[in-house]
């Protein structure tokens, strides 16, 4: 829970340091910080950082400190395009070049299905990529002409889709991926089950059963308790 809320963080304190001042480069400025924040905490509690979350963070930099030194608010703007359009040469390299899956390669233990599937999940994903790229585009810079508003209504609506729209379309096409391969193929959520749920029985044996150290001490107390009950009918015998 707590990695999630440093992983949203920076985008929320982006958005809310932009309504408050209305300002895109200082609110570069403090997503800036806060990304450099979160991943200094995230190393300093886990002492690991995903790979992702280096992605993210340099992409932050890479279009951030670009726009305030050059005091440009149309710099920041590419990011969302260009990290998308990153994740889809990604998918294509390993797909078609180096004949790689890489949701196979990081869920196939977890749901067992066919190579095509996973092709075909790759294929959406690389779309769904290009997709959001080319909307980014859109309406970071083309509003005013296309709705005829002004240049700041434009950026304000910009910056709420970059908080909250890419998120919640990442979000619903995701669901939307899942719950098609779950009509189309009803075994992977068996064999999810399957795997899930020895998995959560593992889980129980080991909160639930004793530690060795408890199990020592209470066989010495038992010991203890049983000495002067012996040395009782040693002294009877007597």
């Amino acid at each position: 829970m707590l990695a999630k809320i440093l992983d949203f963080a920076p985008a929320l304190a982006f958005f809310i340091s932009y309504r408050l001042s209305s300002d895109l480069v200082l609110a570069t400025g403090v997503i800036i910080a806060c990304c450099v924040l979160s991943f200094v905490l995230q190393y300093i509690l886990w002492h690991k950082i995903s790979r992702m979350q280096v992605f993210l963070t340099a992409a932050v930099l890479l279009f951030g400190i670009p726009t305030i030194l050059l005091n440009d608010p149309q710099i920041i703007k590419w990011k969302v395009t260009v990290v998308n359009l990153i994740l889809a040469v990604a998918i294509f390299v390993c797909q078609f070049l180096l004949h790689r899956n890489p949701f196979a390669y990081l869920f196939e233990k977890e749901l067992p299905l066919p190579r095509h599937i996973w092709d075909k999940l790759g294929y959406s994903f690389m779309v769904y990529f290009v997709f959001a790229a080319g909307l980014n585009v859109i309406i970071a810079f083309y509003l005013p002409q296309l709705f005829g508003i002004d240049d700041k209504s434009a950026e304000s609506l910009w910056v709420d889709y970059k908080t909250f729209g890419n998120a919640i379309l990442n979000f619903v096409f995701a669901l939307g991926c899942i719950f098609i391969l779950m009509r189309r193929y009803p075994d992977m959520l068996d064999a999810f089950k399957e795997k899930a749920e020895p998995a959560a029985a593992t889980a129980t044996t080991s909160a639930t059963a004793p530690e060795p150290s408890e199990s020592v001490n209470a066989t010495a107390l038992s010991a203890d308790n049983a000495s002067p009950a012996s040395s009782n009918k040693a002294d009877a015998a007597k």
